[in-house]
């Protein structure tokens, strides 16, 4: 499941989605579903508002020799923002910047500097408020998008223009623009997930939020499958080294019944010597199994389990002898 999120000017955006490559786009990239809500930008701070806008608003009402420390400010935030590589950070950086341009065009300065202003608060309250990623806990699913949740009053038309329309008959993909506002981008996208009955999961290495068809999805991409299939082999490795101990305890167990067996078959075995053997047997495996859960609960190590195991392949061996 894929998005496609392109950035630019209407006519080269439906050329490109066309098929024309040779198209000025500020962005195009083809990325997980869900990617868009998952990282949308979140100003808890405020610093859009702090050093994004109000230094180029108060640009607008100083003087020339104020201007570039405070267009300095600006521009040092929104190109940091820009450099993130992610679209909404970088749309909502370029317009910013070039609506401060275009508003240093007329003479009326006020007038001009409050529908800048207008327009790019606009267009930045969708990181004031809540995030757009709400979904159940329990099931996955996404919940349906309530603007009225984010925004109080009257709801500008501007903030609710949405434009859908289908650029590949055969493929029928769906495309829709926003122009004025995130939120009925927001509002298309979660009532869309919603309506698909797609669930929000959680990573199990990275911890990223991700969407799937199911909540048996535990791994978000083919990095974390990897990273898992290595820690998996780890752990398998562990349990090996760990569990190595008891098949030695199974090794040597069978190792003295041979040793046995081979003495019930000598004609003429003296009698005590076997009970003998057979009762350092019965001796060696209870003080085994002894050890062995001292390992278990690691009071012991597998390398002295070992170390301890093989020095005692000598008491019957002598016996056997009639040492």
């Amino acid at each position: 499941m894929k998005e496609r999120i392109l950035i630019g000017e209407e006519s080269q955006i439906r050329l490109r989605l066309a098929g024309t490559e040779e198209t000025d786009v500020l962005f195009d990239e083809t990325r997980p579903l869900g990617k868009l809500i998952v990282d949308f930008e979140h100003d808890g701070q405020r610093g859009w508002n702090e050093f994004g806008l109000m230094p180029l608003y108060n640009a607008l009402h100083t003087n020339r020799w104020q201007q570039p420390g405070l267009e300095q400010t600006s521009s040092t935030f929104l190109t940091g923002k820009y450099a993130t590589g992610d679209p909404v950070r970088m749309y909502a950086a370029f317009r910013i910047w070039n609506e401060y341009l275009k508003a240093r065009l007329p003479r009326e300065r006020n007038a001009a500097s409050e529908r800048f202003l207008q327009k790019v608060s606009a267009l930045t309250i969708a990181f004031h408020t809540d995030s757009p990623l709400d979904f159940d806990k329990n099931s996955g699913k996404a919940i349906r998008f309530d603007l009225t949740r984010r925004m109080w009053g009257r709801i500008p038309d501007q903030a609710l223009r949405l434009d859908l329309w289908y650029p590949d008959r055969r493929e029928m993909g769906e495309c829709v623009s926003a122009y004025h506002s995130f939120y009925p981008l927001l509002i298309y996208y979660m009532n869309r997930l919603s309506d698909w009955g797609l669930n929000f999961c959680k990573c199990k290495v990275c911890g990223k939020i991700f969407l799937a068809q199911s909540l048996r999805y535990e791994l978000c991409g083919d990095k974390c499958r990897k990273q898992q299939a290595l820690q998996n082999k780890r752990d398998f490795d562990e349990r090996a080294r760990e569990n190595d101990y008891d098949h030695q305890y199974k090794n040597e167990c069978q190792g003295w019944r041979n040793i046995l067996n081979k003495a019930k078959k000598m004609p003429g075995f003296p009698a005590e010597r076997l009970a003998a053997m057979q009762a350092a047997f019965e001796t060696f495996k209870k003080e085994a199994l002894q050890r062995k859960t001292l390992v278990k609960n690691r009071q012991s190590s597998p390398e002295d389990f070992r170390d301890w195991i093989v020095r005692q392949k000598n008491i019957i061996l002598d016996l056997m002898e009639g040492d």
